[in-house]
């Protein structure tokens, strides 16, 4: 029950954090309305990438005795990972990806990282105790 009042911590607080990000790099970078990773809403890829951290964390909870560092490990590999992605639209040249747009989505991905992370672990890892 912790790592599921964790994982929902983590989707109150990142989610508006993410979206505030966005925001801001829409105005200040001014991020062309064509870049497709900001068409929409970055909400639903924000709660998706946190329930499955949460899904993880129960099951490397499950499988380790050292959890919250084998977690902490996989989840720096995942949010490195993570950023394959978004690297690969200034490559292939996505219209509207500049270095600033993607740099954005590149700090999304950390911050609710990092904000899950330290939910899972503060709380959710006392679900073991």
């Amino acid at each position: 029950m912790r790592i599921v009042l964790a994982t929902a911590l983590g989707l109150v607080i990142a989610i508006p954090v993410d979206l505030a990000i966005e925001a801001v790099a829409r105005q200040a970078f001014a991020v062309s309305p064509q870049f497709e990773p900001f068409q929409g809403t970055v909400a639903p890829y924000t709660a998706g990438g946190l329930v499955l951290a949460g899904v993880t964390f129960a099951v490397v909870q499950r499988f380790f005795r050292d959890a919250t560092g084998v977690y902490v490990r996989l989840a720096v590999v995942a949010l490195v990972l993570s950023w394959n992605p978004d690297v690969a639209l200034l490559v292939i040249n996505e219209p509207g990806a500049t270095v600033p747009a993607v740099a954005s989505l590149m700090v999304m991905h950390a911050v609710a990282a990092a904000i899950v992370l330290t939910s899972l672990v503060k709380i959710g890892a006392l679900a073991r105790e």
